[in-house]
C-alpha cells in the first residue's frame, strides 16, 4: 500500500511537470506580497508601524488559539494563558506609551 500511494505521489508530480503551461514573463518573476519594486537599491526604507502591526496581528492570532484550547481542555493550562494576556497587553502598553501605534508622519 505504501508503495502504491509513493507511485501515485511521484505520477501526479511528474505529469503536473510535465504538463503545466509554461509562461516566461517578466511578472512571473517579480515579487507581489510586500509591494515594493525588486529594482533598485537593496536597502528600501519602510515604515516600521507596518511591521509592529503584523506582530500585533499575529500575537492576537496566537492568543485566540491558545484561549480555545484551554477553552477546549476543561481549564488545564490556565495560568499559561493569564501569562500571555498580561505579557500581550503589556506590550501594548508599552507600544502606546512610545508612540508606536500612531500613523501620522
Amino acid at each position: 500500500m505504501v508503495g502504491f500511494c509513493l507511485l501515485l505521489i511521484v505520477t501526479l508530480f511528474v505529469g503536473g511537470f510535465i504538463l503545466r503551461v509554461k509562461e516566461f514573463k517578466s511578472g512571473k518573476v517579480t515579487a507581489f506580497e510586500s509591494g515594493f519594486k525588486g529594482v533598485g537599491s537593496i536597502q528600501i526604507s519602510f515604515s516600521i508601524h507596518f511591521v509592529i502591526m503584523i506582530l500585533m496581528f499575529i500575537l492576537f492570532d496566537l492568543e485566540v488559539v491558545m484561549i480555545l484550547g484551554v477553552l477546549v481542555s476543561r481549564g488545564e493550562g490556565f495560568w499559561g494563558v493569564l501569562m500571555t494576556i498580561f505579557f500581550v497587553v503589556v506590550g501594548f502598553y508599552m507600544e502606546w506609551w512610545y508612540g508606536k501605534l500612531i500613523w501620522s508622519y
